[in-house]
Formats: C-alpha cells, sequence, structure tokens
C-alpha cells in the first residue's frame, strides 16, 4: 500500500497474479475513497520509464507502450469512474513475470502488484499435485473416521459378539 504525499489516498493492489503461458493475466489497483481516474493520465509500466500501458487525454495512448506489449493489453476504461485501474494483458509468456507499477502522476500515486507466469506444464503438475492431496486427504479423513469408529465401538462389538455366540450355540444344540 503507498500513500500520496499531495492527497490522503491509499493505492490498494491487488493479491499477486498467476497466470498461464498462453493466457490471460488481470491486474488491478484501486484507489482508496475511489476518485474518477477517466479525466488523468494512468501509467502501467515496469521499472519507471518502461511503459506496458499509457492511458491519456481521455484515451490509450499506443506508441509509448513497449513494443513487446502491444496489442496485447487492455485497460478497462469503465473501471477508470470507480477509482480502479484494471489492466488485462493477453498472450502472457514467461517474460511478462514480474513487478508492474500503476502511476497517477497527477496525484503523485503508485501502486505496485506482482504478475507470476507459469507454463502449462507447470499448470498441470500444480493440478496433479492438489488431486493427489485432495485424494490423499480424503482417503485419510475417511480411514481415520473408520478407524476411530472401530475404537470407540470396540468394547459394544466385545459386548455384541458374547450373545451372538451364545445365541448360536443354542440354536445349534437346540436343533
Amino acid at each position: 500500500m503507498f500513500f500520496s504525499a499531495a492527497l490522503p489516498l491509499a493505492c490498494l493492489p491487488s493479491q499477486p497474479v498467476e497466470a498461464v503461458e498462453g493466457g490471460s493475466a488481470t491486474l488491478q489497483c484501486r484507489l482508496d475513497p475511489p476518485i474518477n481516474l477517466s479525466s488523468r493520465t494512468v501509467e502501467w509500466n515496469r521499472g519507471h520509464t518502461l511503459y506496458v500501458h499509457v492511458y491519456r487525454s481521455l484515451r490509450d495512448d499506443p506508441d509509448s507502450q513497449m513494443l513487446q506489449y502491444r496489442d496485447r493489453t487492455t485497460l478497462n476504461h469503465g473501471d477508470l469512474t470507480r477509482g480502479v485501474s484494471t489492466l488485462t494483458i493477453s498472450n502472457v509468456s514467461l517474460s511478462d513475470n514480474g513487478s508492474y507499477e500503476v502511476y497517477l502522476p497527477q496525484l503523485e500515486v503508485r501502486c505496485s502488484t506482482h504478475l507470476t507466469v507459469v507454463t502449462k506444464e507447470q499448470e498441470n503438475q500444480t493440478k496433479r499435485e492438489r488431486l493427489q492431496h485432495n485424494l490423499t486427504s480424503s482417503w485419510r479423513e475417511k480411514w481415520y473416521i473408520i478407524l476411530n469408529l472401530y475404537a470407540s465401538n470396540r468394547e459394544a462389538g466385545r459386548a455384541a459378539i458374547i450373545p451372538t455366540v451364545l445365541l448360536i450355540l443354542i440354536l445349534v444344540c437346540w436343533f
């Protein structure tokens, strides 16, 4: 969270974002209290001068943008009216990994967030690990319940076995 020296504003970043290579990533920072940003300059950057996306004079400014982000970023103009800067980066690559900053020059406010890009193989591995963990946990929980039921009913089970055996003996002897 960053505070402006000029205005009592806080810029609240989104949680770190994880995206799969080739997919999309949505980065977001919001002002508290909200201020309409649609008429202000909004600069998303990596480092203070490497522009990922620039919005000024009520429109996007692709000429200021780094070539590697050209035609891959979208700023949600509707969110700007609510004091929220939402940037979507499409077709993310491993080189997009890292910290991003939104800078509002007229308000002298900066806000940072982090993007982690994983390969499809890493995502699949993570999914397999989660599934395996869930299955293992599920079976562990079931066995734990069964063993606890067995342990708690062991004495009751013994009490039921004796009359059952006696009943069988009586029936066998009777016939």
